[in-house]
């Protein structure tokens, strides 16, 4: 299978991939775009089944039209990150962008514990983490936010809430320690659309007038191997 190319960022923390080939305009655009949604829904709420409509209604407003959204319950115990990816967004995401993403979650796994990027995603997760109790083990429930770009531009987004008693590492990322929050509860949230790059040529400006230096403080950008596996 022919590999495909990955470009890995931290939007405020969230994982953002971009699969294949893409102009650094357009990249800058989903940055911008993606960033001031996430700031606008870390306004509303920190917990992210709240946060998640505000997310969805701020790209809608400047440019990004939704092609299908849906939620699920579902049920997974001792899964790992991309395991529950591939029940949840399979569909959406075709073989080489799946091994993509596996690629990029060993990118990440393999940066230093005391990196800039492993301690922001590490933070990340904790300020969207819950102790749900205390014994006999800890269990800290969570979310994670995963953005994928796929080569033909459609931004598949995923949110995945889950509990675990391990200790949040980068590790968390690949490690088979994932377990479903609630048997009764939403715990998967996916969307799929695309920039719609006309009308976003209207808001350029104004997006990135709101987000001031932002731009600068939260985002960055994986420079790590990618020839992992």
């Amino acid at each position: 299978m022919k590999k495909t190319a990955i470009d890995t960022w931290l939007i405020n923390g969230n994982i953002t991939i971009f699969c294949g080939s893409h102009t650094d305009s357009f990249k800058k655009d989903i940055l911008a775009s993606s960033l001031l949604g996430e700031l606008v829904a870390a306004q509303k709420s920190k917990t992210r089944e709240v946060s998640w409509p505000t997310y969805i209604d701020t790209v809608q407003k400047i440019a990004w039209t939704v092609n299908s959204r849906e939620t699920q319950q579902l049920e997974f115990e001792n899964s790992s990150l991309l395991n529950i990816v591939e029940q949840s967004a399979g569909s959406a995401l075709p073989q080489n962008e799946r091994q993509a993403l596996a690629n990029a979650l060993v990118q990440l796994v393999n940066l230093q514990s005391d990196s800039p990027a492993a301690r922001t995603i590490v933070e990340k997760l904790q300020q969207n983490a819950t102790v749900t109790n205390t014994t006999p083990d800890t269990l800290v429930s969570t979310a994670v936010l995963l953005t994928i770009i796929r080569n033909d531009k459609t931004v598949v987004t995923l949110q995945v809430a889950f509990k675990t008693d391990q200790e949040i590492t980068i590790d968390i990322l690949e490690q088979p320690v994932f377990n479903s929050t609630n048997e009764h509860k939403t715990n998967i949230w996916l969307m799929s659309s695309v920039l719609d790059g006309r009308q976003y040529n209207r808001v350029r400006d104004d997006v990135l007038k709101k987000l001031g230096n932002r731009m600068e403080t939260e985002l960055l950008q994986i420079h790590a191997p990618t020839d992992l596996r």
